[in-house]
């Protein structure tokens, strides 16, 4: 698999008190694209008033609201409604309510062109002309900037075998479900978590990227070796909280787990792949910032 990556970064100064919320991922994804809209619209003289009208054709479209490819580029997708948006907000943890400045990093997974780059540029600019949240709160602009050596591709392969401990922690909270149903410390062993991972990194890559038939073909074996990793420790607590919809003047229920999981086995397979799954965020409400982790593996053992 390869996905390209590219990363900016703005950081901001409140004129006044103003304080995050605890999860602040949907505040600044909707300063950003009310932003964006400015910035990013086909047609800016008559910009959409809320749901984008032409998908597709416009730099906000293409990074919070893609319209599916036809045909679907792979069997993962059928029956999906919506992509899932290339931009993901890099956001502070729950809770560091008090930054000053703010720091907003945006990844966004694909070939970004120049004329997309300014207009993100200029977007993140555009921020400190809006208003942050209920209140009111202005912010100053600290810097804006591409970061160095960011425009890069992601090759995801998995990596040499051998045997090690891995650590997991999850920054933000992960939005995992199994049959409709938020994962639990009880069910969230290493096989769920790496399924969660593959099918992430497979759908981006088909969508944004490369996936080769190897890609595919080398689920199995993988799958079958991650049942034989066992998780040591779990520390997972449950999140859950309200986001308010700027578009439609609603309020939509959001969770995720928060903590840490310790595993140990085979796991220098799959080290390379939970590192990519760090880049890329897993679950759902990625673009809201959800489902960012950390991984810490110490080199593993040769396998015996």
């Amino acid at each position: 698999m390869k996905l390209p990556v590219t990363e900016l970064e703005a950081a901001y100064r409140p004129t006044g008190d103003f304080r995050l919320p605890d999860h602040s991922g949907s505040l600044l994804r909707g300063v950003l694209g009310r932003a964006l809209r400015q910035t990013g619209c086909s047609t800016p003289t008559d910009p959409c008033p809320a749901a984008c009208l032409r998908r597709g054709r416009c730099t906000y479209s293409r990074l919070f609201d893609p319209p599916l490819p036809e045909p679907l580029p792979h069997r993962l997708l059928r029956g999906a409604t919506e992509a899932p948006p290339p931009l993901l907000p890099l956001i502070p943890r729950p809770g560091r309510s008090v930054t000053n400045p703010i720091v907003l990093g945006v990844r966004v997974l694909g070939t970004l062109s120049t004329d997309d780059t300014d207009r993100l540029l200029a977007a993140l600019e555009q921020i400190a002309a809006l208003q942050f949240g209920a209140a009111g709160a202005e912010v100053e602009i600290e810097y804006v900037r591409q970061l160095p050596d960011s425009h890069r591709p992601l090759d995801i392969v998995p990596g040499e075998p051998g045997d090690g401990r891995l650590h997991l922690t999850f920054e933000t909270p992960a939005w995992l479900t199994h049959k409709g149903r938020l994962h639990t410390a009880g069910d969230l062993d290493f096989r769920a978590l790496f399924r969660h991972v593959y099918r992430r990194l497979t759908t981006l890559s088909a969508l944004y990227g490369e996936l080769r038939p190897e890609d595919e073909s080398r689920f199995p074996e993988l799958d079958h070796l991650a049942a034989s990793v066992r998780t040591t420790g779990a520390s997972l607590r449950v999140a859950r909280w309200e986001r308010h919809s700027w578009e439609r003047d609603a309020r939509h229920p959001m969770m995720g787990l928060l903590g840490s999981l310790r595993f140990e086995g085979p796991v220098g397979v799959f080290r390379p792949l939970l590192e990519a799954a760090a880049l890329t965020l897993i679950g759902k409400c990625t673009s809201h910032g959800l489902g960012r982790l950390h991984v810490d593996a110490p080199d593993p053992s040769p396998p015996r």
